[in-house]
């Protein structure tokens, strides 16, 4: 080539790399993995912090066994919001796991709303602590029951999302799907109606509805269940 002469931009520049499948694999397992380990983190910690404000009234030194039954007996409220929020919590967990075997990668989108109910699980220790205290205020009643029920809207929207992406397994079918979402509403279908009878059961009776949780949950994972076999049949 002589002096002067002008070489072809493209003889300048470097060949295109070729996209690497299993680097692009490693980096999509990565992510997936690292939402897993975040959320699973921040459930085991607002499921923890559940109990600490599970304590006995100060007692007198040399407390005699009367004392101590009665305060034990005044922590009874502090309890059942623990049992109520624990199960509550571990319900959202055990459905989280359960959706994430099926999800097969992870967007940005995803990620943030698994930060919304990450939030949401977060912030349950504190109406359980007003629970606790002041369980027969209708408003304390209605926070807590619309506080658990939210993070279970957000736990159904988040697998709806994953499924209209296309980030889930191939053969999820419609039915299937639209029924794991259901499963995760047992906990807000119970609560909100229950707050619809407040006026006419008090707190009292709309706390003891909530136990209506669990035999709803039984239902409906039965039904997923049949759905599921059916599918695989």
């Amino acid at each position: 080539m002589t002096r002067g002469a002008r070489r072809h931009p493209l003889a300048l520049r470097p060949p295109a790399a070729t996209p690497d499948p299993g680097h692009q694999r490693l980096e999509r397992d990565l992510d997936y993995e690292r939402l897993l380990f975040f959320s699973d983190a921040v459930f085991a910690i607002a499921i923890t912090l559940l109990i600490i404000e599970v304590r006995l009234p100060m007692l007198p030194d040399h407390a005699t066994d009367d004392q101590v039954r009665a305060a034990l007996s005044s922590t009874l409220p502090e309890i059942f919001a623990y049992a109520v929020s624990f199960a509550t919590i571990g319900l959202y967990w055990f459905a989280h796991w359960r959706r994430y075997r099926e999800v097969e990668r992870v967007n940005e989108r995803l990620v943030g709303l698994n930060l919304v109910l990450l939030a949401l699980v977060a912030f349950i220790p504190f109406p359980t602590a007003m629970m606790g205290e002041h369980g027969d205020l209708p408003t304390v009643v209605a926070i807590y029951a619309v506080s658990l029920s939210a993070a279970g809207i957000v736990s159904s929207l988040n697998w709806l999302y994953a499924w209209r992406a296309g980030l889930v397994r191939r053969t999820i079918t419609d039915r299937f799907a639209r029924l794991v979402a259901l499963r995760a509403v047992s906990v807000p279908v119970v609560m909100l109606a229950s707050l619809a009878a407040l006026p006419f059961v008090g707190t009292a009776g709309v706390e003891t509805s909530w136990i209506l949780i669990f035999p709803v949950q039984v239902v409906l994972t039965r039904i997923v269940a049949r759905a599921e076999a059916a599918s695989a049949g």
